[in-house]
């Protein structure tokens, strides 16, 4: 929501302080010419938003006697006047912009309910939904459901199979009458507003019948084109036609046509006749009432922490591809191998790669230091003796259980060092050379080790979604902005819009789910005041 404020010559207190004690809290002012005036009407027409109504710092109702409509429809009004102070006047305007967001317009509305990635988060809030009686429509960029959850080889603190609580629940999402699972799909516009939303996608060619495959893998195993696996980061080949994953949902094979060399085997080899190479994108509209954003995070690149060495030393990989080699479906089918094909006998995890820096992501992504020890653990489970090292900054361990487990790798004989090394080579035999400073006084020292793990932070998406009318503000970060961050941390700044999981920032899996189940009983509250209206 749009804030102007008048500059009216009877204010009696400094509107810079004013200004300043907003900024402070996150909220961003612009001041205009006295608002009764030609020139502060067509300044604040042209900073208001279309489709929402501002909210307007003036003298109030009572003697602006309607002026300030001409900002747009029912446009919010708060009287400064009488205030003494700019503290006064600041605490008047965040309690009215804290307050609940103004009703949808009455008249017809749609029950439906379109939620954008399908990860842990936007499944957990399309079950919920559609529990509640809601069409869900569950649309991913993705050939399956999953996230980067499905990529994962445990669960912390519990070190629970990921796949073996995800999987149940994405079998329950697609066959849950009430939700229309649509991935591989392209959103191209939205626009309406709370209550009526018309969201236009595309859905891109599979070039396989998805009501004719079965998911039996014949044409994967007569495919003659390897290229490397995106699934697996690049730690395996896969087949130009192939199942994403073994658990995939839904568990249909695609053809990547950029990769195909036309050879018609998979055509031959499919006896259900589902192979369709003249396939073509589908365009589809859909009418929903409310939207959830669960569109999640990426991992930042350490190839641009350039002293780390990742991408030219192979020894130096990323945590999610830790989990990717350790996993029993990864590329080792579980054996925890260098790049070499050799025992890790040693390995180091290094904190706060991209998180904390001035540099590139300034906060704290949260998840790394006790997803390092859950993976600390794990190596720990593949060879007893090997000799784990966690590099950290400050270890933050606050979820429930968390710092149980952190007590538990210490126990096990996980050594945790305080400071981040500054450089990583590679030696002669290929393994990581890890050159730190050892903050205990003992100077700089070197540790040599078959593995090093860069734990990454996670950042915004860069992509945005195609709003028209209104879009959700982002912060300084990329992250989509909550409407207030502790009183409604699960709306967007745009009505009917909410926010789940990583969209919002760095999160675990309990928190994500957490919030998606809140973002769901948002959604039935706001449709529930519609019926009222």
């Amino acid at each position: 929501m749009k804030l102007l404020i008048c500059t009216c010559p009877e204010i009696r207190f400094d509107l810079e302080e004013l200004v300043r004690q907003l900024t402070d809290a996150g909220r961003r002012a612009h001041l205009c010419p006295p608002l009764c005036t030609p020139a502060g009407l067509k300044q604040a027409a042209a900073l208001a938003r279309p489709g929402e109504p501002p909210l307007v710092a003036a003298c109030g109702s009572a003697r602006h006697a309607g002026l300030f409509g001409r900002l747009g429809k029912a446009a919010n009004v708060i009287d400064v006047l009488g205030c003494a102070e700019a503290e006064e006047a600041a605490a008047a305007i965040l309690l009215a912009l804290e307050a609940p967001a103004p009703a949808p317009e009455t008249g017809p509305h749609s029950r439906s309910v379109l939620v954008v990635g399908g990860g842990i988060g936007g499944c957990q809030t399309a079950l919920d939904l559609a529990n509640a009686g809601c069409p869900v429509y569950l649309v991913d960029a993705s050939l399956s459901l999953g996230g980067a959850m499905a990529q994962l080889d445990k669960t912390f603190p519990t070190l629970d199979c990921s796949i073996c609580i995800l999987g149940p629940k994405l079998v329950e999402v697609a066959t849950h009458s009430h939700i229309e699972v649509l991935t591989h799909a392209r959103l191209d516009r939205i626009s309406g507003r709370a209550g009526n939303f018309r969201v236009d996608l595309t859905l891109q060619p599979r070039y396989v019948d998805m009501s004719k495959c079965v998911g039996c893998g014949a044409c994967t195993e007569v495919c003659p084109v390897i290229v490397p696996s995106r699934w697996n980061l690049g730690l395996k080949p896969r087949k130009c036609i192939r199942i994403i994953f073994a658990q995939s949902v839904p568990l249909r094979a695609t053809i990547e046509k950029q990769y195909c060399i036309d050879c018609r085997m998979c055509l031959e080899a499919c006896e259900r006749r589902a192979i369709n190479l003249e396939d073509v994108p589908r365009s589809r509209q859909v009418q929903v009432g409310a939207i959830v954003l669960a569109t999640g995070a990426r991992p930042f690149d350490p190839a641009l922490k350039s002293e780390y060495g990742y991408g030219r030393i192979p020894a130096v990989i990323t945590n999610l591809e830790y989990e990717r080699i350790v996993c029993a479906t990864g590329p080792t089918q579980g054996a925890l191998l260098t790049c070499r094909g050799r025992a890790v006998q040693s390995l180091a995890f290094i904190q706060c790669v991209g998180s904390r820096d001035r540099r590139f992501l300034p906060y704290c992504s949260g998840y790394c230091c006790t997803a390092s020890i859950k993976e600390a653990l794990l190596a720990l489970e593949h060879h007893a003796e090997a000799q784990v090292t966690i590099f950290y900054n400050d270890i933050r361990t606050s979820g429930k259980g968390f710092e149980e487990m952190f007590r538990r790798a210490r126990k096990a004989g996980v050594r945790f060092i305080k400071g981040l090394p500054g450089l990583i080579r590679e030696d002669a035999d290929g393994r990581a050379v890890i050159c730190y400073e050892d903050l205990a006084g003992r100077g700089r020292k070197e540790l040599t080790v078959d593995l090093a793990v860069l734990a990454v932070g996670l950042e915004a998406p860069s992509e945005g979604l195609p709003f028209q009318n209104l879009p959700p503000e982002r912060d300084a970060s990329g992250f989509y902005r909550p409407r207030h961050p502790i009183l409604r941390s699960l709306e967007s700044t745009t009505p009917g819009v909410f926010l789940a999981g990583t969209s919002q920032g760095p999160k675990d899996i309990s928190e994500t789910v957490c919030q998606a189940s809140g973002a769901a009983a948002c959604v039935l509250s706001m449709f529930a005041a519609l019926r009222q209206n």
